[in-house]
């Protein structure tokens, strides 16, 4: 948690950075300086952060050794044993495979924040802040997925299903539960509505009341290899809080402008982890499933940011003029100054790092039993 504070910090000073720069070249090579930075942070993370990295590396020793036909009954998805093949092939240091993995990560998230958001740079800040840069430390598999399917995202709106149905293919080569992005394919084009948003509200109540139950029948008759498995309870009031405050914050401030794509799909995308995210109080592992989908809230801050703090006509101001002409003559004048869209820049991550900070402290964390040395002895 430590170095989360340090990583956070750094964060904040390419951020401001940014901010007082105006040149485009500027910006882009501070934007991509921060990606880079975070591809560091990555190669040079110790082993022992999870069980998961753990294991990672211990297979990592032993997959070069099988045979093909081993290597697609592997319990690891056939794309990430064929990246570890590749890279112990060519390469000495196992570091390189935390390299590749970290540019497999990163690099995805940072175009499209850059193509899907007219602000990239709290994009890719708020992927740190709401945590999904520290599921990539431990959920390479899952996250490779995920960056995957981002670059898959003009498809679903062009309605292309073949590129599209590849693109669910090469994630989940990575990770089967990529499947779950078929989803977003079928009901993108449903009108959004307060009785959509009312449905759904609904279908989160539910989940969060019969949660256990739901689990139970699904595990009996989908997986019953879980059956034996511990109910561990994520949590996750918060995060839930925070999913339903940015649906209705962006329906309230982008009501006229769901029908565009570019707003479109963050925000189904951000209803539907909200939908979903109770069942994650009765079963830790659909945290899984919400990732796909809790993502978008890093392109939907970004588009918050810039329609709230780099407009002046916005709901926000239009409200506050209606309610209190004099409050609104003495407060728009900050919005022509180069210090407001930083210092709000500032308050929006103190947020966001707050509510990061109280998931982590609720979570569930073992540290990985073993060392490098025995690793690499595999």
């Amino acid at each position: 948690m430590n170095g989360f504070y340090w990583i956070y910090l750094v964060m904040l000073l390419f951020a401001v950075g940014y901010f007082h720069t105006e040149s485009p070249e500027r910006r882009r090579l501070i934007y991509y300086g921060f990606a880079g930075f975070l591809i560091v942070i990555f190669t040079v993370q110790d082993y022992s952060v999870s069980v998961d990295i753990a294991e990672y590396m211990r297979q990592y020793a032993i997959i070069p050794n099988l045979t093909f036909v081993e290597m697609l009954g592997h319990k690891f998805e056939i794309g990430f044993v064929l990246l570890c093949w590749l890279v112990e092939r060519f390469f000495d240091s196992d570091r390189v495979l935390l390299l590749v993995v970290g540019v497999l990560i990163v690099l995805p998230f940072a175009r499209m924040y850059e193509k899907e958001t007219d602000n990239p740079m709290v994009g890719l800040a708020a992927f740190v802040a709401l945590g999904m840069f520290m599921h990539g430390l431990i959920y390479w598999r899952q996250l490779i997925a995920m960056g995957i399917l981002a670059m898959g995202y003009s498809y679903i709106r062009q309605r292309r299903p073949v590129p599209f149905l590849l693109t669910v293919l090469a994630a989940m080569a990575f990770h089967k539960t990529a499947v779950v992005f078929l989803g977003l394919y079928l009901i993108y084009r449903i009108p959004i509505n307060k009785w959509l948003l009312m449905v759904c509200a609904g279908i989160a109540l539910i989940l969060g009341l019969f949660g256990n139950q739901i689990i139970d029948l699904g595990i009996a008759l989908i997986y019953p290899q879980y059956a034996a498995f511990p109910r561990l309870s994520i949590g996750g009031y918060t995060l839930l809080a925070l999913l339903w405050v940015v649906v209705l914050l962006s329906y309230w401030v982008f009501h006229e402008r769901l029908e565009e794509d570019r707003v479109r799909l963050p925000f189904l995308m951000i209803l539907i982890g909200a939908t979903i995210q109770p069942v994650c109080f009765a079963f830790y592992n659909w945290l899984r499933i919400v990732l796909y989908f809790r993502v978008a809230l890093a392109a939907m801050s970004a588009m918050l940011f810039c329609g709230l703090f780099e407009q002046k006509q916005n709901p926000v101001t239009e409200l506050i003029q209606k309610a209190s002409p004099g409050l609104y003559r003495r407060t728009m004048w900050a919005y022509d100054q180069k210090w407001f869209r930083t210092a709000m820049m500032l308050l929006l991550f103190a947020v966001l790092f707050v509510w990061y900070v109280s998931e982590l402290d609720g979570g569930i964390y073992v540290m990985a039993p073993v060392v490098p040395q025995t690793i690499a002895g595999g």
